[in-house]
């Protein structure tokens, strides 16, 4: 009959104590009674789990949008094991798929500290529907267990009107034995799961065990998420079933038939210890009594081991303290005398987690802005920080998503299905919730960690960690043997040397943002410039794709809208209001930047925009109005500093990207298409002997592409794949702001990257043409490991 689980008394005879020896880079624990089975398993766990992992998060400003708006986002990635950021890997890529794997939109990004953020438009290529965001690292490909990120989001577009698809009442109901097997004539506890066809739970059914003869066993209910629990103490050859009752539909799921042989398996939790019991029949007790069973536990990294004998009994408890187990998730495997895996269960310690809470905020308005800040007291300013928040009015129904950065480093990577609302179980913690997370536990059965893939097929580093890009540039012919690479924002001027016999010469961790391209030279005795003649190849040269993925399921609540009772809601003018103030910024920009280049070098800098490189025709033309005589005539260019002190020399010393000029030929009608700024120093101070007769140095921009004539002594190349610059984000705006549509879909602002000030605030501003109270979500990472996921309600009139 149904019946609750109790511990019953035992003599401490009963309890399996436990004994730790620490041992590689696990804690195996050694019993006279082990057998030999123990070595191989540890060291197959030891082989697979000895390659580093790393788990990626991504913060979504929104989970629902609106075609016109842009998702914004902020990636982490993290060390699995230490739980810290990885700065190992620099190369992050982000997708959105649809519901069929086809990529809509794809992006690689640089990670600074283990962190980067970037967006997608959502525009043309999307229509309405469910589609997934991804995030990963080319490591992550190389491990069986889902370490990648996986989200997923809904998208509306306002023209579409496509009725919602109708949703099935027909009910998914899961019945899951604690530990992998119901085993008759002993006692069990059977997990259940009543899911929607959405893949969603069914809060508060009622369900009612029948055995053979449609007897009722007795009723309980699932929780909010639809899900529940049950004992049962099966006889074999009796069929069971269960009746599952909504307020909309009654439906009846079997059981599996009751195993005639094995071992049950059920977890208690106490205030400071767990209590596993592992139960069988007389007929199996026949056969393993005395063998030596082992409980193996470990978290994908540390492992523990525990003797496990049937002696003189068909139960047996094992007592384990809690300060004996891992930090988070704990897989607790059970193996028979022959190293076989028959049953595993997963549970999870919150103790050792580091969590930090901020405090009540508080803002300060202004005329056309409010300044808010959230206090975060317990964070180190000078240790790395970064948090991500994204401010929507607080009834939005736009923000439903399943994971937070707890969840998504500590949970989902261990399971091998989705998780709904994983988020629930790690924000407002108390005993409650930990009790629904150990249920929903129970009903997971085996972990991600597969024990056929850690005994047969441990990963191989097939795909690499990845810093930059890698550039292998062949050499077709060379009469000098050394060539120079100009320079990109994120990488310098650089030489390459090389012998004679060298065909080849390789330049890793290049960092190249969206249109730039390379530029080669080789140089000749004197260091001038003539056209190489080389073939480039590029690794990475494509966005890798995911090959198997979990599909997450839709939001927690799924988004009906129409438009035709809503008002106009977006203002289509985003790009209009973005070229004005960039047209703006761009012009403080430029005076800021001339500034501060010119506290940096001696000289007289003009820094070039559009307007500039067209009041020129070459740089010719434009060093004479520096008061330079320029000759310019049949391939060739002389320059004259008609004051200067040098009495033997007087042209001046030029430079192009750091790199000496001796032959000025290479500047012959050289045009300032691509020219950042130009230093003239006619006094020539701090070049020494070599700049008696002045100085010019001319810098390139490297995000300006430009095709070079046949002359020119470059060989440009345009680079496969490029790291995305990540955009500045452009609050929509709206037609009305007090309407439903701007409460449900509307967004305040997003911001990616926030660091704590000195007093340990996270400080930003938003706008004032926002109305009525704010719903604030914070992500983030501080203290070299510490985590923060919180919502926060404020109130403002």
């Amino acid at each position: 009959m149904l019946q609750n689980r109790q511990l019953r008394n035992k003599t401490a005879s009963d309890i399996t104590y436990i004994i730790w020896l620490f041992c590689l880079f696990s804690y195996i624990s050694s019993y006279s009674q082990e057998s030999s089975q123990i070595k191989p398993i540890a060291e197959s766990f030891t082989t697979y789990t000895q390659l580093p992992r790393e788990i990626a998060y991504a913060h979504l400003n929104k989970s629902t949008y609106i075609k016109g708006e842009t998702l914004a986002f902020t990636v982490y990635v993290f060390d699995k094991n230490s739980k810290q950021l990885s700065t190992v890997t620099t190369n992050v890529y982000c997708a959105i798929v649809d519901n069929e794997g086809n990529i809509i939109k794809n992006k690689m990004l640089l990670a600074q500290n283990g962190v980067c953020y970037g967006s997608f438009f959502v525009d043309e290529p999307f229509f309405s529907g469910n589609y997934n965001f991804q995030a990963y690292t080319n490591w992550m490909k190389n491990f069986d267990e889902q370490n990648f990120y996986v989200q997923g989001i809904s998208i509306i577009d306002a023209n579409d009107t496509t009725p919602p698809p109708l949703v099935s009442s027909h009910l998914d109901i899961q019945l899951l034995p604690e530990g992998g097997h119901l085993v008759a004539n002993t006692p069990n506890t059977i997990g259940i799961v009543v899911k929607d066809t959405l893949g969603l739970g069914v809060p508060n059914a009622t369900f009612e065990l029948l055995d053979s003869n449609n007897q009722s066993l007795g009723s309980m209910g699932t929780n909010q998420f639809g899900i529940g629990k049950f004992a049962l103490t099966p006889d074999h050859g009796t069929f069971y079933k269960v009746r599952v009752k909504t307020q909309e539909i009654t439906q009846i799921q079997p059981l599996p038939p009751s195993e005639p042989f094995g071992i049950a398996m059920t977890l208690n939790k106490l205030t400071d210890k767990i209590i596993l019991r592992f139960n069988t029949n007389k007929d199996t007790y026949k056969s393993i009594q005395n063998k030596p069973y082992t409980l193996l536990v470990h978290n994908g990294h540390d492992l523990k081991t525990i003797g496990i004998q049937f002696t003189d009994a068909t139960e047996i408890l094992t007592l384990i303290p809690h300060k004996d187990l891992l930090k988070g998730m704990n897989i607790l495997t059970l193996f028979d005398e022959e190293g076989n895996p028959i049953l595993e269960r997963l549970y999870f310690k919150y103790e050792g987690v580091q969590f930090v809470k901020s405090e009540e905020a508080n803002f300060q308005k202004d005329e056309d802005s409010t300044l808010i800040k959230i206090p975060i007291k317990t964070v180190n300013p000078k240790a790395f920080n970064n948090f991500s928040v994204s401010v929507l009015p607080t009834e939005t129904k736009s923000y439903q998503h399943h994971q937070n950065i707890i969840s998504a480093l500590y949970l989902q990577p261990f399971v091998k299905g989705f998780i709904e609302n994983a988020q629930y179980y790690f924000s407002d913690i108390n005993r409650q919730k930990e009790f629904e997370l150990d249920n929903l536990l129970l009903t997971q059965g085996w972990s991600s960690y597969n024990w056929q893939q850690i005994f047969n097929h441990p990963p191989n580093a097939k795909y690499s960690f990845e810093q930059g890009i890698t550039v292998k540039a062949h050499i077709n012919q060379s009469k000098y043997n050394t060539f120079a690479m100009f320079p990109i924002t994120n990488n310098d001027f650089e030489t390459f040397e090389l012998n004679a016999s060298n065909t080849y010469f390789e330049k890793q961790g290049l960092y190249p943002l969206d249109k730039e391209q390379l530029r080669f030279v080789e140089l000749n005795r004197k260091n001038s410039g003539i056209k190489p003649h080389l073939f480039l190849e590029f690794s990475p040269s494509k966005i890798p794709n995911l090959e198997k993925y979990l599909k997450i399921e839709p939001l927690k609540q799924p988004i009906i809208f129409n438009s035709n009772n809503s008002q106009a809601f977006l203002i289509n003018s985003w790009s209009g209001v973005e070229q004005l103030d960039e047209i703006v910024l761009s012009v403080r920009k430029k005076d800021s930047r001339k500034e501060q280049l010119s506290q940096q070098q001696h000289g007289k800098i003009d820094v070039f925009d559009d307007n500039l490189r067209r009041s020129y025709m070459d740089f010719a033309s434009y060093i004479q109005t520096k008061g330079f005589r320029v000759y310019q005539n049949d391939g060739q260019l002389n320059i004259i500093n008609p004051s200067a002190t040098s009495g033997t020399n007087n042209s001046p010393a030029v430079f192009l990207d750091n790199m000496r000029l001796f032959d000025l030929n290479t500047l012959y009608q050289y045009r300032l298409d691509i020219v950042d700024y130009i230093l003239v120093d006619k006094s020539g101070f701090g070049q020494g002997v070599n700049g008696g007769a002045g100085v010019i140095k001319i810098f390139t921009d490297p995000k300006i592409s430009i095709t070079f004539n046949e002359n020119s002594p470059f060989q440009t190349f345009n680079v496969p794949l490029t790291f995305s610059t990540p955009s500045k984000f452009y609050t929509p705006k709206y037609a009305f702001y007090k309407t439903q549509f701007y409460k449900d879909y509307g967004v305040v602002n997003w911001l990616p990257n926030c660091k704590v000030d000195d007093e340990g605030n996270i400080v930003f501003k938003i706008d004032n043409i926002q109305t009525g109270d704010l719903k604030i979500s914070i992500e983030g990472t501080c203290n070299d490991g510490s985590l923060i996921s919180e919502v926060k309600n404020i109130q403002i009139n």
